[in-house]
């Protein structure tokens, strides 16, 4: 166990500091139902601690977890598709998965952006892992400032779950 406290930033999964709120439970519960989960609140409120302690929670459940920082993610000259080439690479890092990026993104390059990173979750990702997967997107916020609009990204996100039951 871990004793520390720190001010701006997550605690570690382990710190004793950390103090179990309501939420803790039902996000956790609630991701383990397979239920689309956000948290929305101010800055240095816990939100990413929260994250932290969850995906370690998940992963004892032996559900599969990613998380995409979007603030490390360029915004300030990012076009639409090396945005979704991003977060292509931060997933296939996440989940070290074995695939040749350059090569595959090539390949999809006919299809639009949006296209390439859905058919990369649905083709890719889920036919290589078997197990459950969450995938956490922290700093939402920074999409306001890219160059494109994002509102297909927003729908993407949430026509996934809804595609959940055609997924299996």
């Amino acid at each position: 166990m871990v004793d520390q406290y720190i001010f701006s930033g997550s605690l570690p999964e382990n710190a004793s500091t950390y103090v179990n709120r309501e939420a803790d439970d039902e996000l956790n519960e609630a991701l383990l139902q397979g239920k689309f989960c956000y948290v929305l609140n101010s800055r240095q409120s816990g939100k990413s601690s929260l994250r932290v302690r969850t995906m370690s929670r998940l992963g004892e459940a032996g559900v599969e977890c990613a998380s995409i920082d979007l603030s490390s993610i360029n915004i300030q000259t990012a076009t639409q598709e090396n945005w979704y080439a991003d977060l292509i690479v931060k997933l296939i890092d996440s989940f070290a998965l074995d695939v040749d990026f350059k090569a595959w993104w090539e390949q999809n390059q006919l299809n639009s952006p949006l296209l390439r990173f859905s058919n990369f979750l649905t083709k890719i990702l889920l036919a290589e892992i078997s197990e459950n997967i969450v995938i956490f997107i922290d700093e939402i916020d920074s999409v306001l400032s890219l160059n494109f609009p994002t509102d297909d990204f927003f729908a993407f996100i949430r026509s996934c779950y809804n595609e959940r039951v055609d997924n299996g």
